[in-house]
C-alpha cells in the first residue's frame, strides 16, 4: 500500500458554510494548497455536529452565519466534540464582538472572508502550527488616553483566555524589556517568528506599540 505523499494534509477537513460557491472554492483551494484528500461539507449546524461525531476531523472551517448556529455556546460544543482538532471561523463579519466571542469560545483563529486565497492559506497554516490567529481588525480596540472602559477591560480578559503558551512566553519577554533578538534566543525560535507573534499580540491586546503592549501585558503575565 502506498504511503501518503510528502506534505499531504493528515486527517479530515470540515468545511461548514451554507453557500455552495464558497464551499466549492474552499475545496479546490485546500486540495491544491494543503493537499487535503479527505474533505467533508456541512450546510447547517446539525451537519457540523454529525461530521464532528462521525469523522476524524483535524481542521474545521466554520462560517458564523450557518443556519442553526446561534452563538458562542454552539462553538464551545463543537470544540468539546473534537478537542484535538483546530477550528477556524471564516466569516464576513468584522464585528469585534463576534471575533472576541469566537476566540473566547475556543476557536483557534478568526479569518475575514475578504482575505485573498494566499492569505487564507497562510493563516490556516499558522493555526495548524499550533498558534492562535487574531485578525487585524482587533487593532481598533486600542485604548484611548484615560480610564479603561468596561468593553476594553472585557477585551483584554478575552485576550488572556485565547493567547497560546508561546504567545504568553513572547509577551513575558516583551514585558521584561527584552528585544526581539533576545526573545528569539531565549525561546530558540527565529526572530521573524517573534515578530509574527508580536503582531498577533498587539491585535489581541489592542496595543498601538511595544510600550503599550508591555504595559497591558503586565496584567496578563504578572
Amino acid at each position: 500500500m502506498r504511503g501518503r505523499a510528502k506534505g499531504e494534509f493528515q486527517g479530515t477537513v470540515l468545511i461548514a458554510d451554507d453557500h455552495e460557491v464558497v464551499r466549492l472554492g474552499l475545496v479546490q483551494l485546500l486540495r491544491r494548497s494543503l493537499r487535503a484528500k479527505k474533505i467533508v461539507e456541512a450546510v447547517c449546524f446539525e451537519g457540523i455536529i454529525t461530521h464532528l461525531e462521525a469523522s476524524d476531523v483535524t481542521l474545521a472551517i466554520v462560517d458564523l452565519g450557518m443556519p442553526g448556529l446561534t452563538g458562542a455556546g454552539d462553538l464551545r460544543r463543537m470544540r468539546d466534540l473534537r478537542p484535538n482538532a483546530r477550528f477556524v471561523v471564516l466569516s464576513g463579519s468584522t464585528s469585534r464582538t463576534d471575533i472576541l466571542n469566537a476566540l473566547a469560545a475556543g476557536m483557534h483563529g478568526y479569518v475575514v472572508k475578504s482575505q485573498t486565497s494566499e492569505e487564507l492559506v497562510a493563516k490556516l497554516r499558522y493555526v495548524l502550527s499550533g498558534e492562535i490567529y487574531v485578525p487585524p481588525i482587533l487593532a481598533e480596540l486600542a485604548l484611548e488616553p484615560g480610564p479603561r472602559t468596561a468593553p476594553q477591560r472585557g477585551a483584554q480578559l478575552a485576550a488572556q483566555e485565547f493567547l497560546s503558551s508561546r504567545q504568553r512566553q513572547v509577551l513575558k519577554g516583551l514585558v521584561q524589556g527584552r528585544s526581539n533578538k533576545e526573545i528569539a534566543q531565549d525561546l530558540k525560535i527565529a526572530e521573524g517568528t517573534v515578530k509574527m507573534h508580536l503582531a498577533s499580540l498587539f491585535r489581541a491586546l489592542g496595543a498601538t506599540n511595544r510600550a503599550h503592549a508591555a504595559a497591558l501585558g503586565k496584567q496578563l503575565v504578572g
